[in-house]
């Protein structure tokens, strides 16, 4: 059985509508879609979602015509086959259609809601421009009673769900029934809102009704076979299923590819269209489907001696078929573009994320490029680096190359109208900003590096140069073997030193200026003595020959002292052969011991480093270590790492080359004096710390001792800590040995400098290691200036507010920087044999007098203040230490007269017409002095265990105030006290003082 629509409209009039709708709204989402900006996703919202395919009903119906509406109510099917009303298809001669009610004798039978069913059916069968016409209804009753006319009229009075244009009414042909009739009729027929037509015969109907347009049951020649009405009607309705089926699909895919989020991952885009496109072929599947269907459909319906109701039939299954094609061509154009959209967006989106990591890659490499910045000191480390950096190219031409194919890509995708042309053509421009900035890093560093190599192997061969010119100063090379050196020097561009320091310099980098500048050092010593040793060639060539005189064996076999001690420019050799080769041979063993001893002083630091160091920093080691030490490697090892780096990488490399010959070997200590002072500095100052830490530990823990046997080591770490305080030491002492067993000349002379050096740095090393030793200083030391001297000494302070009272000799350690003059008493050393001084007083340098003799001892000189107010009486162990400061302090007030007389005293002197006066004692004795307000001293705290500050006991030098006042004031005309700064200096038993006055602002 089949539902049928209960709509008023026909199914071919179903059908047109929403295929019409669906184009309608399909032209409308195209050009919505098509509306969204580039570069955006789309994301149109159908205002409406309604579905164009959706039938508009006035009661909803059942779907395929077989089902039920209710337990007992009959469905159109059912009703159909009763025959209660008929429409055959015929229509009136006005062509309005025709519906028949037959003269069954069943009428009674249908209920009323039953019989609105069959009539929405019914009407809804022709199309609606038929149906807008109106209807004309036929009530065959000749067989029955004129109460069931009634019946029916007033049914149809009730209900008919179209316009009734008349009521064409057979009554029945009985004579009673008859004679009722036409008594009746004329009662109730003006009750009616329809014109309503009483027939005797079916001929009456013939005015109105062709006889074609009618059954044989009227008269007619219409040949309807209910039966077959009733199959079609079922097939159609079939089909109509299938289509509304399909168009309910259509509309949701159309909706769903509307509201879509196209997405900005390129992988769920290309999903997406994998997926929409399955469907679109499903969809493409069920539309040939319904079409073939249709096409049967009409075959059937196209049989011969079809009746005129079928081929109402037929003409409605052609235009559905018609309508069906042209759905299918717009469904096609809305995917066309829509799926061209959508590989548009995955195109763009493709190259925005190639984009993104292109840049990123290039940024990366990018900013590895700015990150090398080393050119390396040696030539081997710049042909490492010259491959890392050839290397390095080549993975960025590849990441290049595939940036080029982006931007190719942009460039092809900038053509499509679909695309957002200044967004592509922006990030196209930036890959080609960042490719460019990229392959400039690396032409740079590779010119750089170039330029580097061959600065390398222009320092190579001047080391060679200076090698062989060392050789050739050490033997007996003539002025032909002197010139082919000077003519050797032009190899590398080395015509001048200055000019070829300047060349140098200009290829320097930050990183290799230092070796640079100690290689044009290097070049111009060798320079300066080859050019020295030319000179005396070319003068002893030019000398006449001496006569040959003959000699006595006595005389020949007793060299003088003159012989002796010859020299010569070129770094002199002894009168005797034997002595020469001895000096030479010890030399030679002097020289060996200490590279031997460098090279196991290198292992013994990296022993330590990676047998003690490492091993404490391992974190799976962290739980073997006692807690002290967690986190405290850098106290307990200092920059011992620093200390091995410099001797292994670069100390080490030096003494290797040179160690052929001394005066380049007494030069790599000149030169490296500064970082052997800087590194052994730091260590020595960590040492106090590091002891600290080591005592909670003891060597004795479990874990040192695993790596001291690990390692085979003898001696416990402490031992090992030691070693580069055991080697700083060292260095002079072979230096000492090198120079007993040089040569006069310039061998000794560069030797001299080189143990000068050393005991420098061996001294400012253990000046630093008592100035960390001062606890309670009020002032910042680092603002004081250089530490210039340091020592132990008796002093005795007296005050100028109390004459009488004079403190007794006391034991001060003194530290003399440029700004100031400390004192510190000594502290018992502390368990760790350490010297510790507690702050007690200080001077400030630019407020203090000097005497340097004070009678009664040599040993002894005074600082004071201004005006004596304050006076410390120093009494050093010997005299040579006590010239040594006097000349130190001397060297240091002359330098602040110097910059006093500088723009500010050169301003007082235009204003006031005066000079500096530079006087006798005897004539500054004389002078009055002002009183002045003596500075307040710092001190530090006196502690209990301190002696008396003050004492009335007479110090063994207690002279005349005159004697030995050796400071004077004067006032200038503006009030401006001059300072006078007088220097003693004993000869004999007179004394002659040299004073300075210095302008006090």
């Amino acid at each position: 059985m089949v539902t049928m629509a209960n709509s008023p409209t026909s199914i071919e009039t179903q059908i047109d509508s929403f295929l019409e709708q669906f184009k309608r709204s399909a032209s409308k989402a195209m050009e919505e879609r098509m509306d969204w900006p580039d570069g955006t996703s789309p994301g149109v919202v159908v205002k409406s979602r309604s579905s164009c395919f959706a039938i508009e009903t006035a009661a909803e119906a059942e779907c395929d015509g077989c089902g039920s509406e209710g337990d007992e109510a009959r469905n159109v099917g059912e009703l159909l086959l009763p025959q209660y009303a008929l429409a055959t298809g015929g229509l009136a001669k006005d062509h309005r259609p025709l519906i028949t009610f037959p003269d069954n004798n069943n009428f009674h039978l249908i209920t009323a809601s039953e019989y609105r069913r069959l009539l929405l059916y019914l009407t809804s069968v022709p199309s609606i421009l038929e149906a807008d016409m109106g209807f004309h209804i036929i009530v065959d009753r000749r067989k029955d009673r004129w109460n069931s006319v009634k019946t029916v009229l007033l049914r149809i009075s009730e209900f008919f769900p179209g316009i009734i244009h008349a009521v064409y009414v057979l009554r029945p042909s009985s004579f009673l029934q008859k004679a009722l009739s036409e008594v009746s009729s004329k009662l109730f027929k003006e009750e009616f809102r329809f014109k309503v037509l009483v027939c005797s015969t079916v001929d009456e109907l013939y005015e109105h009704f062709e006889r074609s347009q009618l059954t044989p049951d009227l008269g007619g020649e219409l040949q309807y076979s209910h039966s077959e009405w009733i199959q079609q009607r079922i097939a159609l309705e079939k089909f109509s299923t299938l289509m509304k089926e399909t168009s309910t699909k259509l509309d949701d895919f159309m909706h769903e590819i509307v509201d879509c989020d196209m997405g900005n991952d390129p992988t769920q885009t290309k999903e997406l269209l994998d997926c929409q496109g399955t469907r679109y072929k499903a969809l493409k599947s069920e539309l040939s489907i319904a079409t073939t269907q249709g096409e049967d459909l009409l075959t059937q319906v196209r049989k011969p001696n079809l009746t005129y109701n079928i081929i109402s039939h037929v003409a409605a299954v052609e235009r559905l078929l018609v309508q069906l094609e042209e759905t299918e061509k717009q469904f096609d154009n809305f995917w066309q573009k829509h799926s061209t959209k959508l590989n548009h967006w995955l195109k763009f989106r493709t190259f925005l994320l190639n984009f993104k990591q292109m840049q990123a890659t290039l940024d990366h490499h990018l900013k590895a490029a700015c990150d090398m910045t080393e050119v390396g000191e040696t030539a081997s480390r710049v042909e490492s680096l010259i491959q890392e950096a050839h290397n390095f190219e080549k993975l960025c031409n590849c990441d290049l190359d595939t940036a080029s194919s982006v931007i190719d890509d942009g460039d092809k995708l900038m053509q499509d109208p679909l695309s957002s042309v200044d967004h592509i053509e922006s990030k196209c421009e930036e890959l080609r900003r960042t490719s460019a900035l990229l392959i400039d890093k690396i032409q740079k560093r590779n010119l750089l590096l170039t330029k580097a190599r061959e600065l390398m192997d222009r320092i190579d061969k001047a080391n060679e140069w200076c090698a062989t010119g060392v050789e050739l100063l050490a033997g007996e090379g003539g002025l032909l073997a002197v010139d082919k050196l000077l003519e050797d020097a032009q190899s590398f561009g080395l015509t001048a030193p200055e000019q070829f320091r300047d060349m140098l310099m200009q290829s320097a980098t930050q990183e290799t200026r230092a070796l640079v500048t100690q290689v044009a050092q290097r070049v111009e010593d060798v320079w300066l003595m080859v050019s020295v040793k030319r000179a005396s060639l070319q003068r002893a060539a030019a000398r006449p020959a001496r006569p040959v005189q003959s000699v006595p064996p006595q005389s020949a076999a007793l060299p003088t002292p003159a012989n002796q001690q010859m020299e010569t420019s070129g770094g002199s050799e002894s009168s005797g052969g034997d002595d020469s080769d001895v000096r030479r041979s010890r030399r030679g063993h002097v020289l060996a011991e200490l590279m031997q001893t460098e090279k196991v002083y290198v292992q013994e630091l990296g022993s330590i480093l990676s047998g003690y160091k490492e091993e404490i920093e391992k974190p799976e080691n962290q739980h073997l270590l006692p807690p002290t030490l967690v986190g405290q490697a850098d106290v307990l090892f200092g920059n011992l790492h620093e200390l091995f780096t410099f001797h292994q990488d670069v100390f080490l490399k030096d003494l290797e080359r040179c160690i052929s010959a001394t005066e380049l070997v007494a030069l790599c200590f000149v030169e490296k004096r500064e970082t052997f002072f800087r590194l052994y500095s730091y260590y020595c100052q960590n040492i106090p710390r590091s002891e600290r830490l080591r005592e909670t530990l003891v060597d004795t823990h479990l874990f040192l001792q695993a790596c001291q046997l690990r390692l085979g080591h003898k001696l416990p770490l402490a031992a090992y800590l030691l070693k580069p305080v055991q080697r700083i030491t060292k260095y002079q002492l072979l230096l000492k040995d090198l120079l007993r067993y040089s040569e006069c000349g310039s061998m000794t002379t560069g030797l001299q400098q080189a143990l000068d050096c050393m005991l420098v740095v061996l001294k400012c090393v253990n000046d630093s290691m008592h100035q960390i030793a001062i606890t309670g200083v009020p002032v910042d030391l680092s603002q004081q200036g250089e530490l210039l001297m340091q020592g132990s000494f008796l002093v005795v302070s007296e005050n100028k507010r109390d004459l009488r009272l004079r403190i007794r000799p006391r034991r001060r350690h003194i530290f003399l920087y440029e700004k100031a003059m400390l004192f510190c008493k000594p502290a018992t050393k502390n368990s760790h044999n350490k010297a510790t001084y507690h702050f007690k007083h200080d001077l400030l340098m630019s407020q203090i007098g000097l005497t340097e003799s004070v009678k009664g001892d040599l040993r002894k000189f005074e600082v004071w203040r201004q005006g004596r107010c304050e006076v410390h009486t120093i009494t050093a162990p010997t005299v040579e230490v006590k010239r040594a400061w006097v000349e130190r302090i001397k060297r240091v007030l002359l330098d602040q007269l110097k910059e006093l007389k500088g723009e500010r005293v050169r301003q007082y002197g235009l204003q006031h017409h005066r000079t500096l006066i530079q006087t006798s004692s005897w004539e500054v004795s004389g002078a009055q002095p002002r009183p002045q307000p003596p500075a307040a001293p710092r001190t530090g705290s006196c502690d209990a265990h301190d002696e008396p500050c003050w004492s009335t006991d007479p110090s063994d030098d207690d002279d005349d105030d005159v004697e030995h006042a050796p400071v004077t004031e004067a006032v200038g005309l503006n009030g401006t006290i001059h300072r006078v700064v007088q220097f003693f200096s004993v000869s004999g038993s007179a004394q002659a003082t040299s004073t300075f006055y210095v302008s006090q602002y």
